[in-house]
């Protein structure tokens, strides 16, 4: 069974005040309570952060996770 998604992009979180995008998707994924954390498959997970307004500045930074987490697979 592949790894969920939200357990994959934890990996690219950061303390610190200055943070890559990555780390700011990272943090509002782990942050977010509603998150499908047991999804893997990319129209569920692409549909929630398109239709999740936290995410609206993100949309891109989420494409390139998911190529590197299907890679990863």
């Amino acid at each position: 069974m592949a790894q969920p998604f939200y357990q994959y992009v934890q990996k690219y979180r950061q303390s610190g005040k200055k943070q890559p995008p990555e780390a700011e998707f990272a943090e509002l994924v782990y942050t977010d309570t509603d998150f499908p954390k047991a999804a893997t498959t990319f129209d569920v997970i692409s549909n929630y952060i398109e239709l999740t307004p936290r995410y609206s500045h993100y949309v891109a930074i989420f494409d390139e996770i998911w190529r590197h987490y299907e890679n990863h697979e």
